[in-house]
């Protein structure tokens, strides 16, 4: 299949990139969702196997370029493995759900185009017509393929009538790349693929930007309509044309409120310039996040921990965050089923829109339904006005339900239409309201006894369990609790302006070895309990997590430390004023005969015997100041 073993990395001097926006990766596999969500996990499986991490992240979900044969790969998929009755089929419906560009009626190059329209003459909307699409289609074009590989023209003939001619610009530099990656046998595939979405998103240009497009417009012989040995001649001479003809009383869609004509101007502001802005300085931001989890210990989003349960944990939610489909969060009271659902939103292509979480065991049934669908004015004694719910709040992005095994039968019926047809009507009104919103549930409870038992219905079980994720319970990561309290400890002095600034080694021993009923939020509350009533000095010792756990002191063992770790614990306790780095580096070098270690060695040692309680630390200008520790 065409561009599944082109190598980047071993392209020759004479190739040359054809690069794409990313958007057209992006619009393919949404459209391949939206047709087959197997296919599409499976594709997006496929992609990240095939990918870097970073280079699978741009593809999916950044804003900037890719090398053509990643989108042409997803054609080839598409076509070949998505189960489509007709594979050119996928082509065209990748144009016409935006050809890349993503098209949204009130976003991006349309808002601009609306506003345009709206200042033409609306007299002579026949003539118009034909210039939009003269002016428009090269400029969208250009927009995909970032190195003008293409060239369109659109030539009128007569005035209701143009004839749109679409050729590579350049077929032999087209060659030389592609001959260059292994890949020219490729060139008149590739230019099929990409003429068909072309002119599926010039279709979906030409229904919107017109009163009843579907009768005023006619478009010759369309590519996918036309039989194969037409399609090879198209793949053999790398060129091809169609014609657009329309009525002479044609309508151009118009702007005709003021305050639309407002809103417009407001979107293409914040489309072209505040938005992109925005993205950009979270990106910037995420990036100084993740090097600073790389310095401190491992931390994915909002959630902590290195240990092979929690990293597992990670890898889950980047297989399941690109897709629409719904997920089911198990795992007991306190393990963070929240922060999973918050690190699933965010890592997903919705995570500039809302992320809404429902208690649903906090609401009797009547305030549920309100609180989930909304109500109308009157609906029930109380209801003074109009309330949206959270399904319309969470419209565009996440909708994370929380314990969903306490939500009433009745309620789950309602539940169930809505994750079937994203309609619902709310309490007390007739209307219907759609929402585009993904939905995040989570449990402790047994779903498959309440299945069972008859209080929980099978079907919206199997409409929430599409992507099961369970959580872990603390007992069974114990190596991540020193991580997990050392990140509340700064949490806590932080917002209460205590000095608290570290764990002994008997804290640490004592809160390691605690069974943890209450999982991640009662470690929390234990932290804050040990800092506001026991804490004596700016390190929580063992008796001051004792007294917050409400137990006995008693000896634990102490995780083991290396050799080398030991060395560096004892030279820190023999200097009774504390160590820097460079203190330490030179102690260490002369306790050791084979020559001393490296700073970053060093580094990631302190750490440990931080993390464990060994030792704790001060600012001292730049550096870190570390002492040891009691008990």
């Amino acid at each position: 299949m065409s561009g599944l073993t082109a190598d980047i990395s071993s392209k020759s001097a004479s190739a040359q990139a054809i690069l794409v926006t990313s958007r057209v990766a992006q619009t393919a596999i949404d459209h391949l969702h939206a047709l087959n969500p197997a296919a599409g996990e499976r594709l997006l499986e496929e992609l990240r196997s095939l990918a870097d991490p970073e280079a699978f992240e741009l593809v999916t979900q950044g804003r900037g370029y890719i090398f053509f044969h990643v989108a042409h790969f997803l054609h080839e998929f598409g076509k070949h493995h998505a189960g489509l009755p007709d594979a050119r089929s996928f082509c065209v419906g990748v144009g016409k759900a935006g050809g890349g560009l993503q098209i949204k009626p009130e976003t991006d190059i349309l808002s601009l185009v609306r506003l345009l329209i709206t200042a033409l003459p609306a007299d002579d909307d026949r003539r118009n017509f034909g210039l939009l699409i003269q002016t428009l289609a090269p400029l969208m074009l250009d927009k995909v393929f970032t190195t003008r590989r293409f060239h369109l023209d659109a030539l009128p003939e007569g005035q209701d009538r143009l004839r749109i001619a679409l050729r590579y610009a350049d077929p032999d530099r087209v060659k030389t790349s592609l001959k260059g990656l292994g890949l020219e046998g490729d060139v008149g595939t590739f230019f099929l693929n990409s003429a068909l979405q072309i002119q599926g998103t010039i279709q979906l240009g030409l229904d919107t930007f017109t009163q009843e497009a579907q009768n005023g417009i006619e478009m010759g012989v369309l590519i996918e309509d036309r039989d194969r040995k037409a399609q090879e001649e198209i793949e053999r001479t790398c060129s091809c044309a169609w014609t657009v003809a329309w009525r002479p009383d044609i309508r151009l869609r118009r702007l005709l409120d003021p305050e639309e004509v407002l809103a417009q101007v407001r979107t293409i502001y914040e489309t072209l310039h505040k938005r992109d802005l925005e993205y950009f300085q979270e990106r910037v931001k995420t990036l100084e996040m993740r090097v600073q989890a790389l310095e401190e210990g491992d931390q994915f989003h909002d959630l902590i921990g290195k240990s092979p349960q929690m990293r597992q944990i990670y890898r889950l939610i980047q297989q399941v965050a690109p897709s629409d489909l719904s997920v089911l969060i198990r795992g007991e009271s306190g393990a963070g089923k929240e922060l999973v659902a918050m690190a699933i939103h965010q890592s997903s292509a919705r995570r500039e829109c809302p992320f809404v979480a429902v208690n649903c065991a906090a609401l009797p049934e009547t305030l549920l339904e309100s609180e989930l669908f909304g109500h109308e004015k009157g609906a029930f004694t109380g209801a003074d006005r109009a309330k949206p719910g959270r399904f319309e709040m969470a419209d565009g992005g996440t909708l994370f339900l929380d314990e969903v095994g306490d939500i009433p039968l009745t309620t789950q019926v309602k539940l169930l239409r809505v994750l079937e047809a994203k309609a619902f009507e709310r309490v007390g009104g007739t209307q219907t309201v759609s929402a585009d919103v993904r939905i995040l549930g989570a449990t402790h409870r047994d779903l498959e006894d309440l299945i069972a038992r008859g209080l929980f219905r099978e079907d919206l079980y199997f409409r929430l369990n599409v992507l099961p994720v369970h959580l872990p319970p603390l007992r069974e990561h114990r190596e991540d609790i020193p991580l997990l309290a050392h990140a509340f400890l700064r949490r806590i002095a932080l917002r209460s302006g205590r000095d608290v600034r570290g764990l002994s080694r008997g804290a640490i021993e004592r809160l390691t070895t605690h069974p943890w009923p209450g999982n991640i939020r009662e470690l929390q509350n234990v932290l804050e309990r040990a800092v506001a009533v026991y804490a004596k000095g700016p390190t929580l010792t063992e008796s001051d997590i004792a007294q917050a756990l409400g137990v006995q002191g008693r000896q634990a063992p102490a995780p083991p430390l290396s050799l080398r770790q030991q060395r560096v614990l004892d030279a820190i306790r023999r200097a009774k004023a504390g160590c820097t780095v460079e203190d330490l580096l030179s102690l260490v070098a002369s306790a050791e005969r084979a020559g001393g270690t490296s700073r970053r060695t060093l580094q990631n040692d302190l750490r440990k015997l931080s993390v464990l309680g060994h030792v704790t630390y001060h600012k001292q200008g730049s550096a870190r100041r570390y002492v040891a520790t009691s008990r």
